[in-house]
């Protein structure tokens, strides 16, 4: 199918491609391991609701961080999405456009979840709309994510563009494509195996706390095994060729993906054995390796379509390295005000 009518040609770009997809990559893990530890506490602490006072009294200071996590990981999705939209902005504001009215809906809903986030840590153990505020943030999370899949997902097809001449009314939505479904689970349960690992952490070195840990520690292992199964069932779902890359037909892709299978199975063991750090070295090389095999998705659905070797550059290092500074110094103080309040909450 000739697509060269459907979508548009792209920007020049201020410096080489390869320098804002690995900044992209970066910033979208940062943002997703924030995003997973919300969602993650939010369910098991919905699951395990208790109107005990040592229920709220045990979780408190997780309840604390859902605020926390909520506003670092809506700072940091800003940066992934501005990288995205330099070497894909021909790609992502299309598809943007296509779901438009479903996108535009995020920024209300993620208004009201992060005022929700507060309500739920002040009221926790003292009204009983906490829990509902934390059903609430639940819910705008799992749509935010759906739509965030539709839209990745709906950039990487451009041959479900010509919808947009029979529905102009940004409502378009990819339904009827069988690898929205696992892609989008694959999200909620990697928030639950993340939200297990942060449960554990969160009672690391306090005495007669080591039942929490392994607590945590289970949850993480078991949604690692279900993680492993959808993951099978997203690898089936994807359209023979792409699949075909994953299993033999491209290395680096077919090697990346098996490393990643196998630092996931080791992260089950060590974690069932109690081991926190373990966990946390096997899960930081299991999301690495996704992280590189969703590039690799993204390079083998555009295939023809899209190549950096179509991209112009025109180089302007001097505003690189000013936005790279300004970028870097904002990290800084961040984390310079997050270590402030830490060391204000100890004393």
């Amino acid at each position: 199918m000739d697509l060269s009518n459907l979508i548009p040609y792209p920007e020049p770009i201020p410096a080489p491609p390869e320098i804002f997809i690995i900044l992209e990559q970066i910033f979208f893990l940062i943002h997703i391991l924030l995003i997973n530890s919300l969602l993650g506490l939010s369910i098991i602490l919905t699951y395990r609701w208790s109107k005990e006072k040592e229920f709220f009294e045990t979780n408190r200071p997780l309840s604390k961080k859902i605020p926390l996590f909520f506003a670092l990981g809506i700072n940091m999705a800003i940066p992934a999405l501005l990288f995205i939209q330099v070497v894909y902005g021909n790609l992502f504001y299309t598809s943007s456009i296509l779901i438009g009215t479903f996108w535009i809906l995020i920024i209300p809903l993620l208004i009201l979840a992060y005022y929700s986030s507060y309500f739920h840590y002040r009221k926790f153990g003292l009204s009983p709309y906490a829990k509902h505020a934390l059903v609430f943030i639940i819910l705008i999370v799992f749509y935010i994510a759906f739509i965030l899949v539709n839209n990745l997902s709906m950039m990487e097809m451009p041959q479900r563009w010509n919808a947009y001449f029979f529905n102009r009314e940004g409502t378009i939505l990819l339904w009827n494509i069988s690898s929205i479904y696992p892609r989008y689970l694959h999200f909620i349960v990697a928030s639950i195996a993340i939200g297990g690992i942060v449960y554990s952490f969160n009672f690391r070195g306090k005495r007669d706390r080591e039942n929490k840990i392994k607590e945590g520690l289970k949850i993480f292992a078991y949604a690692t095994m279900i993680q492993i199964a959808v993951g099978l069932w997203f690898l089936l779902s994807l359209p023979k060729e792409v699949m075909i890359k994953y299993t033999g037909g491209d290395l680096l892709a077919t090697i990346v993906l098996l490393l990643g299978i196998a630092t996931a199975f080791l992260s089950i063991v060590v974690s069932l054995k109690g081991n926190l750090k373990g966990s946390l070295i096997f899960l930081s090389l299991t999301l690495i390796s996704m992280i590189i095999n969703r590039y690799h998705l993204r390079v083998f659905n555009l295939g023809e379509n899209f190549s950096l070797s179509h991209l112009k550059v025109s180089p302007q290092w001097d505003v690189l390295a000013l936005f790279l500074f300004i970028l870097i110094a904002g990290i800084v103080i961040i984390v310079y005000m997050l270590k402030i309040a830490f060391q204000s909450k100890m004393r």
